[in-house]
């Protein structure tokens, strides 16, 4: 069996698909069933025969495959826009909240654990804060703990004002890595 393309993919591919098919200009209908009509070069052409015994549900299928597929990706369209906005809605209130002193937006040492095994971030702490080279993720980690004054990553979820400096780390690194 061959192995399935990802969603994204797929999608990608049906929303390209549907762009490119042909409209219907016309649905005839005679004693013989139902006939699809496409533009054709010269002269409309049929694509699709219908015999009457073809069940009333799946001729309208038939005859919408191209605006029931379209709908459907407009409002899978849809919820993902909705989706991410309600995400970055959420982002900012538990970004507020923490500002406050509320629980942290995020597991920041976890997000930590994993910055400090990423080799680009390795490099921004080498040129960044003095790391010594050949440096590893635990020598790395280490560096971290000592610029951000704390004994234990925990404390990003339990400090804010570490949590604030790791954030600051952060942006720096992402500024870092856009310039090089």
């Amino acid at each position: 069996m061959a192995s399935r393309l990802p969603a994204r993919e797929r999608l990608d591919n049906y929303r390209a698909l549907i762009s490119r098919a042909v409209p219907l200009v016309d649905v005839l209908a005679d004693t013989a069933g139902m006939h699809l009509e496409i533009t054709g070069p010269d002269e409309p052409e049929i694509i699709c025969s219908l015999p009457a015994a073809c069940p009333a549900d799946n001729r309208e299928l038939i005859r919408r495959h191209i605006e029931i597929p379209a709908d459907l990706i407009s409002m899978l369209d849809a919820a993902a826009r909705r989706d991410a906005e309600r995400r970055r809605e959420i982002q900012k209130l538990k970004q507020a909240l923490e500002a406050k002193g509320g629980k942290p937006a995020k597991d920041y040492a976890a997000e930590c654990a994993m910055k400090c095994t990423e080799p680009a971030f390795i490099r921004f702490l080498i040129e960044q804060h003095d790391l010594p080279h050949p440096a590893t993720d635990r020598t790395a980690a280490t560096r971290v703990l000592s610029v951000l004054a704390i004994t234990s990553r925990s404390r990003l979820n339990t400090d804010p004002a570490a949590a604030a400096r790791w954030r600051q780390m952060v942006t720096d690194f992402e500024l870092w890595r856009k310039r090089g």
